[in-house]
Formats: C-alpha cells, sequence, structure tokens
C-alpha cells in the first residue's frame, strides 16, 4: 500500500493522539491504527499492559482483536498498521498471522527491548512479504515517546 507523504503524516499524527491515552492511563506510550488501502481509520489502539496488568496487551495486540472482531475475519491481509515505534517481536509476530503485510513506523524501536529483534530480523525470517517504511514523523514520535519515559521515571 502507498500513500502520500501528507497522508502518512496526517495518520501518524493520528497516531500520536492516541499515544496521549496511553500515557494519560499510565501505560507505556505507544499505540497504533489500521487503516485501509484508501486511508480510512478500521481501528485505533494504544498499549494497555500496565493499566489492564497484562504484559502482552500492546498496541498492535489490541489493534488486531479489536479490528478482527469488528470485520468478523483473521484475514487482516487488506489493511496497513501505523504505529509511532517499531512493532516489538511479539506484536510483529501476531501481524503477520493476520497477515498484516503493510506497515508504517515513527520512531524506531528501543535499544533496551527484549528479546531485542527487531522488525527487519523479523522481515529476514519470514515467508510473507513486508512493506515497511519508516521514519514518518520520526523526531516528533521519538520525543513522544522520551517525555512519557522521563515522567514515567518520576
Amino acid at each position: 500500500m502507498e500513500f502520500s507523504k501528507i497522508i502518512k503524516e496526517n495518520l501518524m499524527r493520528i497516531v500520536i493522539a492516541e499515544v496521549n491515552e496511553a500515557i494519560k492511563e499510565g501505560n507505556s506510550p505507544f499505540a497504533a491504527i489500521l487503516v485501509d488501502e484508501k486511508g480510512n481509520i478500521i481501528e485505533k489502539a494504544h498499549n494497555t499492559a500496565k493499566s489492564m496488568c497484562n504484559p502482552v496487551l500492546h498496541a498492535e495486540i489490541n489493534l488486531i482483536t479489536n479490528a478482527c472482531k469488528k470485520l468478523n475475519t483473521r484475514d487482516l491481509s487488506n489493511y496497513c498498521i501505523i504505529s509511532n515505534a517499531w512493532s516489538c517481536s511479539m506484536c510483529m509476530s501476531a501481524c503477520i498471522k493476520a497477515k498484516i503485510q503493510n506497515f508504517i513506523y515513527g520512531a524506531p524501536s528501543e535499544g533496551d527491548m527484549n528479546p531485542n529483534i527487531t522488525i527487519f530480523d523479523i522481515q529476514e525470517k519470514t515467508t510473507t512479504d513486508l512493506n515497511i517504511q519508516t521514519g514518518i514523523l520520526e523526531d516528533e514520535c521519538k520525543v513522544q515517546i522520551d517525555n512519557a519515559r522521563r515522567i514515567n521515571k518520576k
């Protein structure tokens, strides 16, 4: 799926707004949206791992769960995920299981991610052809993540 730079940036700004919901709830500063081939938003979600006391409730997991239920399908191959940061290995694997092939990301993953397996490491190991675009509003995404992490450390 290809979108213009303006559309990608506008969609990323919606993700950034959703990240604020995660932060308000005391969760890690991550969010994602699912869009169709025209850029219409199908679903939005943010990280709820802390507020729901469940370590697997990352934004992408919540997004996939809600979208599959809403669309009554396990096949999300006609959609694109847009997230403020690269998916962790758990979330990227879940996306592949949901047959998602198109990804648009803001900031890269944190260096302290555990396990430290990047989206590109997973791309090398999967038989699925993945279209990964990175760096959309990267600086804005990084600043938001860094500010939230500083606040949470206090």
